[in-house]
């Protein structure tokens, strides 16, 4: 069993037996928290990984060669995914023995997500006293439990990431070769996941440097994912055309920096993001920080709101409306940019305490995300900063190992009601794209005429499976009498012409009322082109699905 060093204020160097803690704890937590929404409708990006899935039953070795209509416009699918296929592959094998239902591919991300839940415990054992206290730390976050709650790649890369740190961290200390090589398999398994975990090749060979001060043979052992790399992108350019490893990395770089974006309005959206992403931290504020720290965090959060208040917006969130400031949005805005702020400083705080190579793994962990997702990323996003939880979970930990554990034990409570507030939200959200669609189509089932739609993410998923087809805007079919669906909140929407389509009905679905992940102004839990933070408590707006009669062309 990995293992901590038994004092609470000194280096952590050597393994000894951690007493009366279990990866058990974690696990079942992670089970509890997730099982309620097994049931949740497929939602944002998971078709194009169920699509891809698709794909890979009936062409294993072609694993994008179809095309789909995610843009607006149908395109090869290896122009619109900027994920590998390895989530693909996992749901090829899921929907082979257990089917396509929600249920059956979400009980079968419990995997990934317990694996990620335990892996981090096992992590946190050889960096921390408190491995059980990490991996809740961890578990216990809106990032985690809606991430947890799909059937996407990014939970699945967080799985492959913690355990290949793990094993690394380990073989590095002890010179255990197999370990190191087993490391070099998951960190292969983790950048096949989702290209971001190549950056795992950086990070554990900068650890490895600070750890042993020379370049050993343990630097073989990091080129195997990067012999597989290479290959990956050789492969897909000669199925493709194009490498989409390097293709992906040009789209978000170019995208982000196409865009205009203000280093200030980056950044405060970046910090927004891994506060509100990872509220263990701020709950955890009295118990991390000393009384000094707090009352200049509180001075930070008063003069924050204050500044933020002087501006038009942040992003594409308006601060005024209807000439009067927005104060919850503030407010909300500002808690969560101190809450991202104190997460980068306590990996600060952490580094000039130890300054070891342990310390150094999980500083450059965290600023290596949060520059990737906020300057580099082509949006800023929850599964973007998903993989600073672990660190951050680890770098509390390591803070509080002062205290008693009933004691640090308290903070989790408020954390696991907002994480389970957010999921429920997101949850309540997903389920009116299916319930849109089945009242859609109990009214026009046997329609004579056609039956067309605007908006992808799930809303896509769930008219495709009733028959209706997405609308091309480069190849307009309706013709006089068919029906064109618009979703008020969705993605790649045209306003339709009136002397086009004259609208004859409006469906109002309403998801959770109080808590809002994807309104269009305020939050953009999946992107910040939505909101500048990732949820927002207040009034949200009923799910518009407004019906069109198509007229003479």
């Amino acid at each position: 069993m990995f293992s901590a060093q038994p004092t609470g204020t000194e280096s952590i160097k050597t393994p000894v037996v951690i007493k009366n803690e279990s990866a058990i704890i974690p696990i079942a937590v992670t089970l509890i928290c997730l099982a309620p929404f097994l049931n949740k409708a497929f939602h944002m990006d998971e078709p194009l990984f169920v699509w891809t899935a698709r794909q890979i039953q009936t062409k294993p070795a072609d694993f994008y060669g179809f095309s789909v209509n995610w843009y607006g416009t149908t395109m090869p699918m290896s122009e619109v995914t900027e994920n590998p296929p390895m989530a693909g592959y996992y749901i090829a094998a899921l929907r082979r023995v257990f089917g396509e239902s929600e249920i059956a591919l979400h009980a079968g991300f419990l995997i990934p997500a317990v694996a990620a839940a335990a892996g981090t415990y096992y992590l946190a054992a050889q960096l921390c006293q408190q491995a059980t206290l990490a991996s809740l730390a961890s578990v216990l976050t809106p990032a985690f439990l809606v991430s947890g709650s799909s059937a996407m790649c990014d939970v699945m890369m967080l799985a492959f990431w913690v355990w290949a740190a793990a094993f690394w961290v380990r073989g590095t200390k002890t010179n255990n070769n197999p370990d190191l090589l087993f490391a070099a398999v998951l960190i292969t398994f983790c950048a096949l996941t989702k290209y971001f975990g190549a950056a795992l090749i950086v990070l554990l060979f900068a650890y490895s440097i600070f750890q042993k001060r020379r370049v050993g043979v343990w630097v073989l052992f990091l080129l195997i994912p990067a012999v597989f790399l290479g290959g990956y992108q050789w492969l897909t350019h000669t199925l493709y055309g194009r490498g989409l490893l390097s293709d992906a990395a040009s789209y978000a770089i170019g995208y982000r920096w196409t865009e205009g974006e203000n280093l200030f309005s980056k950044t405060l959206i970046g910090l927004a993001f891994v506060g509100g992403s990872i509220t263990t931290a701020l709950f955890y504020s009295p118990l991390v920080w000393s009384r000094r720290a707090l009352v200049y965090g509180v001075i930070v959060t008063i003069l924050s709101v204050f500044a933020v208040s002087i501006m038009q917006k942040a992003g594409v969130s308006p601060i005024r409306y209807a000439g009067s400031i927005r104060w919850g949005f503030v407010v909300q805005l500002c808690l969560m940019v101190v809450g991202g702020g104190s997460i980068l400083c306590l990996g600060i705080m952490d580094f000039h305490r130890h300054r070891d190579a342990d310390s150094l793994l999980l500083l450059l962990w965290v600023f290596g995300t949060f520059v990737f997702a906020c300057f580099i990323n082509w949006a800023v996003s929850v599964r973007s900063v998903l993989p600073i939880i672990p660190a951050a979970g680890i770098l509390v930990a390591r803070r509080v190992s002062r205290y008693e554990k009933t004691v640090t034990l308290w903070p989790l409570i408020p954390a696991a009601i907002v994480a389970l507030a957010v999921c429920w939200a997101d949850y309540t959200l997903a389920g009116t794209a299916r319930t849109a669609a089945e009242k859609i189509n109990r009214r026009f089932e046997k329609y004579p005429g056609r039956v067309w739609f605007q908006g992808h993410w799930g809303f896509q998923y769930y008219m495709e499976a009733k028959g209706y087809q997405a609308i091309d805007f480069d190849r307009p079919k309706p013709a006089q009498g068919d029906i064109l669906i618009v979703p008020s909140n969705n993605s790649f929407l045209r306003q339709v012409p009136a002397e086009y389509a004259g609208m004859i009905q409006s469906l109002q679905l309403k998801p959770c009322r109080w808590l809002a992940t994807m309104t269009g102004g305020d939050a953009g839990f999946y992107s910040d082109e939505w909101g500048a933070i990732p949820y927002a408590l207040g009034p949200v707006r009923a799910e518009k699905y407004s019906v069109f009669l198509v007229k003479a062309q």
